[in-house]
């Protein structure tokens, strides 16, 4: 499946609508879904128990009134927290929940694994790849997810044992990533790039048939023109609405 439109750059809601609601919660997602995002980027990590969720952080502490890491939480203790405030109630989702909220939709997904590997937690790294590919199957939806990380390990391990049954999202210049062993010209789908002002950097992605993918920081009009004329071809972003009507006008200003 390809994960870019063709006419125009592709936008991927990063952490769902997490400019209008709660980053990572079941509302940013029906956010970014109700604003025409084609994409939904969010964070996959394990419990205690083993369960997917997702959160971006490591702790519990910035995104929920709660406090310690999520490693050493179970999923009900988690689920116990409000990621939302006094208003508005939100709970930490799991995978799970987002992929049945999605497998009606057409929207993709860009699951980024959060748990990295080191010698003491090789096995959860293991078991986090494997319950998220687990779950992505039993909702028919692998081939619109991409499998994202910071760690080269975990997707030369999907690539090792999966080949390229599964798109992989990496980072550009390589040395972003940790634990390169592969050179990830040889296996990439795409790859986000820091320098996006840097035209070079989107020449050599292209120049492999790497797509050219840039993060939430482009936030400008003038900006984003200029990655869209450098190359890029998805942005991902906290405010979906705000970047698709950015888009739309320099369309209309050709």
């Amino acid at each position: 499946m390809k994960f870019t439109n063709e006419n125009r750059m592709t936008v991927a809601g990063h952490r769902g609508d997490s400019y209008n609601y709660y980053e990572n919660t079941i509302s940013a997602f029906k956010g970014a879904i109700a604003s025409s995002a084609d994409m939904i980027e969010t964070d996959v990590r394990l419990t205690s128990d083993l369960v997917p969720i997702l959160m971006h952080d490591e702790k519990v502490d910035r995104t929920t009134n709660g406090k310690g890491y999520v490693k050493d939480m179970t999923y009900l203790e988690i689920r116990e927290l409000n990621a939302g405030d006094s208003i508005s109630y939100e709970k930490v989702p799991t995978l799970e929940e987002l992929l049945a909220l999605v497998k009606d939709t057409n929207i993709t997904l860009n699951l980024e694994i959060k748990e990295y590997y080191n010698e003491d937690n090789k096995e959860r790294c293991e078991l986090c790849i494997e319950k998220t590919l687990e779950l992505v199957e039993k909702y028919a939806l692998g081939e619109r997810c991409l499998i994202n990380s910071f760690d080269a390990w975990v997707l030369e391990y999907v690539y090792k044992k999966y080949g390229k049954k599964y798109a992989l999202h990496g980072f550009y210049p390589y040395w972003n990533m940790g634990n390169v062993s592969i050179n990830p010209d040889e296996y990439l789908y795409c790859a986000c790039i820091f320098d996006n002002e840097n035209k070079s950097l989107y020449d050599y992605l292209i120049s492999k048939g790497i797509e050219p993918w840039i993060g939430a920081s482009v936030t400008q009009k003038s900006k984003l023109k200029a990655c869209l004329e450098n190359g890029a071809r998805l942005i991902t972003t906290n405010n979906p609405k705000d970047i698709m009507t950015k888009l739309e006008e320099l369309q209309n200003e050709r």
